[in-house]
């Protein structure tokens, strides 16, 4: 399986494929973030989006699709307590087979990029949207793998004259070793109170002593799938090589 990455600097998204690079967007001005129950749902793609997002300091929605399913409703309350109500994310519950007219609110004026793995329904979404969507008013970046057959495309849908949604379908993962280490803590919203409690001026907040990152983790006041995350990604950006 080819393995597509993001990468954001300055409003400007890249796509990273094996240490190539290309710009498929740029002047984003929100991120519509598409989750559903089934075919699955992972949470640590949802929590890399984030980051992107705060990275590269776009709001955020996030789009839990699929209401009809009686799956959903658990993923409803898991999403709704965690990033709603603890992390303050926009999140908004839709059947993108039935009504999709909440989200249009969110999207006018707006460049809005659309993301979420295969299967959740963005193309069900679009077609909702934009009745002639499958008709393309641009395509932003074509990329064919060698002998894998594999065609990923960013294509822009102009919904009127101030108003549009760049789909990037075909992501499996996103590419956030762009970041550095030092910045991290910034980009999760339940961490910022603790920055510069710390005891050490430097800490990295991963093993030293008196970090206030883990003292408050230890209190209960970070939950702990979002805290793990933050501890791997640390690990991964401690040992990363430079592209």
């Amino acid at each position: 399986m080819q393995i597509i990455k993001l990468v954001a600097r300055k409003n400007l998204v890249y796509r990273m494929d094996h240490n190539r690079s290309k710009i498929i967007a740029s002047n984003i001005d929100s991120l519509f973030i598409v989750i559903a129950a089934k075919p699955n749902f992972n949470i640590n793609f949802l929590n890399s989006c984030l980051i992107f997002a705060e990275s590269a300091e776009i709001p955020a929605v996030i789009i839990i699709n699929k209401l009809d399913l009686v799956e959903t409703q658990e993923l409803v309350k898991q999403v709704e307590n965690l990033y709603s109500q603890q992390l303050h994310y926009s999140v908004l519950k839709i059947s993108a087979l039935d009504d999709c007219s909440n989200l249009i609110s969110q999207l006018q004026n707006k460049r809005t990029l659309l993301l979420g793995q295969s299967g959740v329904g963005k193309s069900t979404l679009i077609n909702k949207l934009i009745p002639n969507a499958m008709t393309r008013t641009g395509i932003i970046s074509k990329s064919e793998a060698s002998g894998c057959h594999t065609t990923t495309n960013a294509t822009l849908y102009q919904l009127d004259s101030t108003t549009s949604i760049i789909d990037c379908p075909g992501l499996q993962e996103f590419g956030l070793y762009h970041l550095q280490l030092e910045n991290l803590v910034y980009y999760f919203p339940e961490l910022q109170p603790y920055i510069n409690k710390c005891k050490y001026r430097n800490c990295k907040h991963t093993h030293e002593t008196q970090c206030a990152i883990k003292d408050a983790f230890a209190d209960s006041a970070i939950d702990v799938m979002r805290y793990n995350f933050f501890q791997a990604l640390s690990a991964k950006l401690a040992n990363k090589s430079k592209y």
